[in-house]
């Protein structure tokens, strides 16, 4: 370990009220979440969570290699896991390989359906591809979804929000598909 990661898990371990902005609560930005969940992997590279939270973080970061790197990993151990097909998806889909990041989210989708920010990936993955009218479906069915999660109460804001990114996509995909069809 070097000098920096020892002197970060001291800070931690006599400071425990440092540590209750831990990166899962989305309270540290980026590059120190980096660091963290780096620290975390070399204690224990089995952590599943995290690794994926790292991808996620490096693709953020536009790192895309080393995310796509720790996201294989994560599907060497767990093969099934919906964040790491979902994580890949959005990589392939900031590499412009639409064709790849389609795959990719329909793999996420049939392990999980029932999350808002998917099917909006994957409408956006089929809008890169020129697939409008599919790309439409999927944020509709985004939007079915999101209905659905809201009625629960579940995370009411987040997908108050994530209504609104879908909605505006489906504006989008929607005038798209009127200029195409020769409409105003």
């Amino acid at each position: 370990m070097n000098y920096f990661t020892v002197l970060l898990i001291s800070a931690l371990l006599f400071a425990p009220h440092a540590a209750s902005a831990h990166p899962e609560t989305g309270l540290l930005p980026d590059a120190i979440a980096e660091t963290e969940y780096k620290i975390v992997l070399e204690i224990n590279p089995r952590d599943i969570p995290t690794r994926t939270k790292l991808g996620m973080v490096l693709y953020r970061k536009n790192k895309l290699r080393e995310a796509e790197q720790q996201i294989a990993e994560v599907l060497k151990s767990a093969p099934k896991d919906f964040d790491a097909h979902d994580v890949m998806g959005l990589i392939r889909l900031k590499e412009k390989k639409p064709a790849e990041a389609i795959a990719w989210f329909q793999k996420a989708i049939a392990l999980k359906s029932e999350d808002t920010m998917v099917h909006h990936s994957l409408g956006l993955a089929l809008e890169q591809s020129g697939r409008y009218q599919e790309a439409e479906a999927s944020y509709r069915r985004g939007l079915e979804v999101n209905d659905r999660l809201l009625r629960k109460g579940a995370n009411r804001e987040k997908e108050k929000e994530r209504r609104n990114t879908l909605l505006s996509a489906l504006q989008g995909v929607e005038s798209r598909l009127k200029t195409s069809r020769g409409g105003i």
